[in-house]
């Protein structure tokens, strides 16, 4: 299947590239053209523009910052470029709201069109071994099925379009509270001048177990900063939870505050570039 590929950061560079090893014809374009070098030297072929790379594809992939970037692709010129038939599936993590206006742009123009977040990170990525969350149309999640095999371990479909936005947004409710909650119990021990191996014992023969506690606030606690996912991420995707939960009548305090905790290590670390160094505003 020929593929066009919109985004080759620290995600998409990788997924990319499990495509072409899956034996897919790779067209890409990213904003920064030399993020792509690897990509070209594997054989895929650049892309002038996002609609040029539609133009060519019988799917196309975009794997992007956010809801702006999304949105500017898509109606900048990639739906009314992509060609008659042809699969439509924004990986990115975005809005829900504008997943749906894609899936309708693309119907009326006789497209498939799928958002498909994912969760895993960079390790996920380069294995994989990523958890797709699908939708769209169920009728056409077939057609887009060996794609997203090629991709992740686990293809989930949740309904209709915007509902696979809608799982990654709790994905990242869940996610980021266990991280916030997991640091802020780790750092109590600290100040209460526990033994941190006997707490993290405790802790990881218990209840209060998760991959949150043993990854990131583990990582917080020694000091171990190196880049993962960046904050400012963070904001955006808590961001957009707390605008679908106001959209539903839900009010989730927990989740407003730890966007504010993140909005907080942001502006005073801007340079952060890991999740777990929201752990400085407590240190």
């Amino acid at each position: 299947m020929n593929i066009g590929f919109v985004g080759a950061g620290a995600m998409g560079s990788l997924m990319a590239a499990n495509l072409m090893r899956a034996g897919h014809a790779l067209s890409v374009h990213t904003r920064t053209r030399q993020k792509a070098d690897g990509l070209l030297a594997q054989g895929a072929r650049w892309a002038e523009s996002p609609a040029a790379a539609a133009a060519w594809a019988d799917c196309f992939v975009t794997m992007v910052g956010g809801p702006q970037d999304v949105e500017a692709i898509y109606f900048g010129g990639a739906l009314d470029q992509a060609r008659p038939g042809a699969l439509l599936v924004d990986m990115s993590t975005s809005s829900p709201k504008l997943a749906e206006r894609v899936h309708a742009a693309a119907k009326s123009r006789g497209l498939a069109a799928f958002d498909a977040p994912v969760t895993g990170g960079p390790q996920g990525a380069a294995t994989a071994s990523l958890i797709i969350m699908v939708g769209g149309d169920r009728a056409e999640f077939e057609r887009a099925r060996p794609v997203l095999a090629a991709l992740g371990s686990s293809v989930l479909y949740f309904g209709g379009p915007g509902n696979g936005q809608r799982a990654k947004l709790v994905n990242q409710v869940v996610v980021m509270q266990n991280i916030l909650s997991a640091i802020e119990g780790l750092f109590l021990a600290r100040k209460s001048a526990l033994d941190p191996e006997a707490v993290l014992q405790m802790l990881q023969n218990g209840l209060a177990d998760s991959k949150s506690l043993r990854g990131a606030a583990v990582r917080a606690l020694k000091g171990d900063f190196a880049p993962n996912f960046d904050p400012r991420h963070v904001v955006k995707d808590l961001s957009l939870a707390i605008e679908e939960a106001d959209s539903l009548g839900l009010d989730l305090p927990g989740l407003k505050n730890a966007r504010a905790r993140w909005q907080e290590l942001v502006r005073r670390f801007p340079g952060a570039r890991a999740v777990q160094e929201v752990a400085r505003l407590y240190a």
